[in-house]
């Protein structure tokens, strides 16, 4: 056995003595654990589970069938710590949640209203329980669309379209200006349509009111060639207006032309617009010798006039304004084949013409005598000159002049920016490939044989 030597004993019983003197003498509640360094048997504490973050919708779009809508989205930037089980979906703001099928990042919604548009939010859910919602997104379900097969046919050939707002002849350029309600808008094609239903029944007509109510607006497309279809409301445009022509042409199989398909390019999704003005419309009645005019459905004027005499009847029907105005005129009976005894050089203010065969609303301070009495021009409306002063400054390119009772024919459909207007409404439906019911008159009802007069009587 080891010794100890003595000194070495009493040196370790005072340490004893010492550090049992310390403990004795700590106070209560002391903290007399081990040191910091000591090492440490506790176990670490579990990682709190919750529920997961929000998923993104990145698109809502018709399904593959009809009342379907299929919702794309990306996953939740943190699963909450528990891995994702499912999804669910709601249409109703979040009052009642469906399950999705899987967790593939689309969710197929069935059963649906086709033309209704549903307001959609989805949430991800894990063991704890359904996450947060989503930022809402919408859709409309659609029957799927037989012009827009999956696989377009080949060979094929693509169509695109250019749109003109003001095409009756106003002398305007409908993107930069309001147009009246008699102005008529016009797609041309860059190549010959043969199947014009498709073209049809792609495009639609809606008018956005001033206060934002949205309405479609009745009315056609009459084809004018082959390759150019006009849009005729069957009244007139509504006032204060912004027209939205919509196109969902992009993809359509338009028909076959020979050998090939003809289909709409990508730049046929889209809409074109123009803006109308207040609704102005005035009512020539030769009967009652006046003018009356309507803004916006209420009359603000009456003015006195004199039209077409006996065999110089003014024609009835409807007419247009355009750009073409003249401060000064002078009218000249040479320019209807008069004779000298009824020869004359009248010198006019305020002149606005209404056909290119030579109908003008202009001042006739030589027939004052007869204004609001009896009809004695040789076919232009005669009136005072504050008053024809009044049509000249206040009309737009689009306003409406319909004459009646003036014991003329009507205007034919090529003379002037109303001619279209005066087509009966049947015979439109004619050009019409949804509106005819059978083949479709494509015959130009905008051109004319032989010359046509630009001069006018007094």
């Amino acid at each position: 056995m080891r010794l100890v030597p003595r000194a070495t004993l009493a040196t370790l019983a005072a340490a004893s003595l010492a550090a049992s003197t310390l403990l004795l003498s700590a106070p209560a509640g002391a903290d007399t654990s081990p040191s910091p360094s000591a090492p440490s048997s506790s176990t670490p504490a579990t990682p709190q589970v919750t529920t997961a973050s929000s998923p993104r919708i990145t698109k809502v779009s018709g399904g593959l069938a009809s009342g379907q809508l299929a919702v794309t989205y990306t996953a939740p930037v943190t699963d909450g710590g528990s891995p994702i089980t499912g999804y669910e979906v709601s249409v109703d703001g979040g009052t009642t949640w469906w399950p999705c099928v899987g967790t593939s990042g689309t969710c197929t919604l069935t059963n649906l209203a086709n033309g209704t548009r549903y307001s959609v939010a989805l949430r991800a859910v894990n063991a704890v329980g359904a996450g947060a919602v989503s930022i809402s997104d919408t859709g409309v379900p659609t029957a799927p669309d037989p012009d827009k097969p999956a696989k377009l046919p080949k060979p094929r050939v693509w169509a695109n379209a250019s749109f003109n707002a003001a095409s009756n002849g106003l002398g305007v350029d409908g993107s930069r200006s309001k147009l009246g309600v008699g102005t008529l808008p016009k797609l041309s094609f860059t190549r010959a349509i043969p199947d014009k239903r498709v073209v049809e029944t792609h495009l639609t007509v809606t008018a956005v009111r001033e206060d934002g109510t949205v309405k479609k607006v009745n009315g056609a497309w009459g084809w004018i060639s082959d390759r150019s279809a006009v849009f005729r409301p069957k009244t007139w445009w509504p006032g204060d207006s912004t027209i939205m022509i919509t196109s969902t042409l992009d993809r359509a199989v338009l028909g076959r032309s020979g050998t090939k398909y003809v289909v709409g390019s990508a730049d046929l999704a889209t809409t074109w617009t123009f803006k109308t003005a207040r609704k102005l419309v005035a009512k020539v009645d030769g009967a009652k010798v006046n003018m009356r005019v309507w803004i916006n459905g209420e009359k603000v004027k009456t003015f006195p006039v004199s039209l077409g005499k006996d065999e110089w009847e003014t024609r009835n029907g409807v007419k247009v304004i355009s750009t073409q105005k003249e401060a000064q005129k002078t009218y000249l009976s040479e320019s209807l084949g008069l004779g000298p005894e009824e020869q004359y050089a009248l010198d006019a203010p305020w002149n606005t013409r209404l056909t290119p065969t030579g109908e003008f609303i202009h001042t006739a301070e030589w027939a004052y005598g007869r204004l609001g009495r009896y009809n004695g021009s040789h076919g232009c409306t005669n009136m005072f000159e504050q008053d024809a002063k009044w049509i000249f400054d206040k009309t737009i390119p689009g306003d409406v002049i319909l004459y009646e009772n003036t014991g003329g024919t009507t205007v034919q459909s090529w003379n002037g920016a109303g001619g279209l207007w005066n087509i009966p409404w049947d015979q439109w439906l004619k050009k019409s490939a949804l509106g005819g019911g059978g083949s479709v008159d494509t015959s130009d009802a905008t051109s004319t044989s032989g010359g046509i007069s630009q001069e006018a009587s007094a």
